[in-house]
């Protein structure tokens, strides 16, 4: 049976993102036993961009699951003297059983993405994207699994809006592209708000219409924060970078917005009643966000962090019982 990778939403059937769900919260529950499904694996994580979550996570995951992950900062790999990146994967397919991938430079919309292709198209083993810079698939079905707990079996029905927030970094697109991707597949009701000129990559908005439509679910685009918060059950700020704009140009946009793009208690008055927020850490407290909403009782962005491992098994659990075990070759003929 062939490899199946994880790297971006779009390449998922409905059922499948489902079954994901599903089996992470038998996982969860305990009515899923996983402790076996990578005994004996030893499992690398390539990291060139830094991580709390979404390494700690798979760390404990993997373990948890029997086997073994091996931390890989690329600084300390030959890529720094510049191996290339296929020479690296196909050394790598010569001791692993699978890689999570984080990779990106922001200063290169897409060179991420090849990076991982360039990798799965060089392995015979699954390659997990742990973010790059088109996609964060990992942490938006961790995010569905939360919204699910949230808001209950009908949680289809009820409006999610994800909120660009201002903040001094520039991040990754990844979280409200895979959004966009895991809602319209799914059915969900998304709103998706952001400053002009921080569009998403029209791809993704051509996907997410499409499959919305096919789906039953609803996608919106709105650039006023506040207007798009009414009747929110969800708010979820994430900041990211513009896609079609210098530097220069981004940051003086940031600056003459940031007063507007900060979600605060007033946003929360026309959402629901019961509306909580989300967002998937690191946030600064007075950029995104404030502490009055972050550290309040609204506030589930804790629960949300810890629904990574239950996530992150399920993903690798989907992944690996897609493939057989190797066979053992005997050394002489």
């Amino acid at each position: 049976m062939h490899k199946r990778d994880f790297i971006d939403l779009r390449s998922f059937s409905r059922e499948e993102l489902e079954q994901i769900l599903l089996d992470a919260e038998a996982i969860k529950s305990g009515q899923k036993d996983v402790s076996q499904v990578l005994s004996g694996k030893t499992l690398g994580m390539l990291f060139s961009v830094a991580s709390t979550r979404t390494r700690l996570s798979f760390l404990a995951g993997t373990r948890q699951m029997g086997g073994h992950a091996e931390y890989l900062n690329t600084g300390d790999l030959q890529l720094k003297n510049r191996e290339t990146v296929t020479d690296t994967a196909k050394v790598m397919d010569r001791f692993l059983d699978g890689l999570i991938v984080r990779m990106y430079d922001m200063k290169s919309y897409g060179s991420g993405r090849e990076a991982l292709e360039t990798i799965a198209a060089n392995t015979s083993f699954p390659v997990i994207n742990a973010l790059d810079d088109k996609d964060h698939p990992c942490q938006v079905m961790s995010d569905v699994l939360t919204i699910k707990e949230q808001l209950g079996p009908d949680f289809r029905k009820k409006k999610v809006l994800l909120t660009w927030g201002f903040a001094q970094r520039q991040k990754s697109p990844g979280v409200t592209h895979s959004m966009m991707s895991a809602a319209a597949l799914l059915g969900m009701n998304l709103e998706v708000a952001f400053p002009e000129g921080f569009e998403p990559d029209e791809a993704y908005i051509n996907f997410a219409k499409k499959q919305a439509a096919l789906s039953g679910g609803r996608l919106s685009f709105s650039h006023n924060m506040m207007a798009a918060a009414e009747g929110a059950d969800v708010i979820y700020v994430k900041s990211w970078k513009a896609l079609n704009l210098s530097d220069e140009d981004e940051l003086a946009i940031k600056n003459s917005v940031r007063a507007d793009w900060c979600l605060s208690s007033r946003h929360f008055e026309a959402a629901s009643q019961h509306a909580v927020y989300m967002d998937c850490l690191p946030s600064i407290r007075g950029e995104e966000v404030t502490a009055e909403v972050k550290d309040g009782p609204r506030s589930i962005i804790f629960d949300e962090a810890g629904n990574r491992l239950y996530m992150q098994k399920a993903i690798m659990n989907f992944v690996f019982e897609k493939i057989k075990a190797p066979h053992h070759i005997p050394l002489f003929t």
